[in-house]
């Protein structure tokens, strides 16, 4: 269980970062949503539409060079995390990341998915969904955008 809990803690620092990365925007600058992608906002709002009830998201730094905007909370205790991408590029080192770092800590129960240049990182990390029925019902959601 510790494994998956630091499991996580790594992912997190692997896709985002501390403010004080070297960095484009001014660390007080507000982060900008990326145009042509799911906001997260309307992915949060897409699930509390469907039932589910998305839990304590907040805006968090996403490391220099990496996603544009991410928002991390919980939804049905399974920690997820929602990035834009400004390019393809980025994307694709950003679900890169997180493979690898699911590889470094044994990660059992997760799920990366995209929808245009947003991704869905689910980790079920206190094994609150044995079944597996919220992140399905989170990626079919997820999935329409």
């Amino acid at each position: 269980m510790k494994r998956i809990q630091s499991g996580m803690a790594i992912l997190l620092l692997l896709v985002t970062g501390s403010s004080c990365g070297k960095n484009k925007g001014t660390p007080t600058s507000p982060a900008a949503h990326v145009q042509g992608t799911p906001h997260t906002d309307e992915v949060l709002t897409a699930w509390r539409n469907s039932g589910l009830a998305p839990e304590g998201f907040a805006r968090v730094e996403p490391a220099p060079n990496s996603a544009a905007y991410c928002e991390h909370g919980q939804i049905r205790g399974v920690d997820t995390l929602v990035c834009e991408y400004a390019s393809e590029e980025s994307i694709t080192t950003g679900i890169q990341q997180v493979k690898e770092g699911w590889a470094r800590v044994d990660a059992h129960t997760g799920v990366v998915m995209r929808a245009k240049r947003t991704t869905m990182v689910v980790v079920d990390r206190e094994r609150r969904e044995p079944s597996g029925k919220t992140i399905s019902q989170m990626a079919k959601v997820f999935g329409k955008l």
